[in-house]
């Protein structure tokens, strides 16, 4: 059985981000990259996407003042697989976590038409169990500026300060910032301290993302991903899934 220190470095010596992105991650706390859907899938993913929004069971369903979340996207089949186990979000794992790791959490995110910016936070502050995090956004839809595209602040996940220590209205802009955009597809990968926030989604339009998160192996995650395990995800998945959704060995046996 391959032991989890093992699969860190088999992670870290053959998963590799496009070039300058490890430095955009190190500096600006976040990159924009190419996700791992091709183009003749794209058009059968999100039909499943909305497929499985549409299914869930109102125990998953989580709607806010802005956003509509539905959880438990490891289990709403097997076209989401690939992007919890894409290398280059392996890589930046590897990079920010520098230690063995987990999947926190896997879920579709809609921001509501005509909704007004979300605060800027941080998913993780530097002295939280789990930290560093990294967290990831597949754009179902196109992200701009006018559909709320999430916004970043460069650097932010090296200062001691959060947003509500220096903005009476996290909410508003914040100087310096940048709007994470790019054609559907794409992926966002960042480290889960950094300031960032959805802007506005000034149009008609809802903007769709599936979005989850990394954390060290030890800490505790957001979803008991073993507890969770549906038995036709089970059958499917391969060895290196298991060892990310942190699935004991009386749990591997489909």
């Amino acid at each position: 059985m391959i032991q989890p220190t093992d699969w860190f470095q088999m992670m870290a010596a053959t998963c590799q981000l496009p070039p300058g992105a490890v430095q955009e991650l190190r500096e600006t706390g976040f990159t924009v990259t190419a996700g791992p859907m091709a183009e003749n899938e794209f058009a059968r993913i999100v039909a499943a996407y909305d497929a499985a929004v549409d299914a869930a069971h109102p125990n998953d369903v989580s709607v806010g003042r802005s956003t509509t979340r539905v959880n438990d996207f490891v289990n709403r089949g097997p076209d989401f697989d690939q992007f919890y186990l894409y290398p280059p979000l392996l890589a930046a794992c590897c990079s920010v976590i520098g230690q063995t790791f987990k999947l926190s959490t896997l879920h579709a995110r809609t921001v509501a038409p005509d909704s007004a910016a979300q605060a800027l936070r941080v998913d993780f502050k530097g002295d939280a169990d789990g930290w560093p995090m990294v967290g990831f956004i597949v754009m179902v839809d196109d992200f701009h500026i006018d559909n709320g595209a999430t916004r970043f602040v460069p650097g932010s996940h090296l200062w001691s300060q959060r947003p509500e220590d220096l903005m009476g209205d996290p909410a508003i802009d914040f100087e310096d910032q940048i709007p994470a955009c790019g054609p559907a597809g794409s992926m966002v990968i960042y480290n889960g301290s950094v300031w960032h926030g959805h802007g506005a989604n000034l149009t008609a339009q809802p903007r769709r993302s599936l979005q989850g998160a990394f954390i060290r192996r030890e800490a505790q995650g957001a979803v008991d991903q073993a507890a969770r395990i549906r038995q036709d995800t089970l059958s499917r998945i391969g060895d290196l899934a298991k060892y990310l959704l942190d699935l004991k060995p009386d749990r591997t046996q489909a």
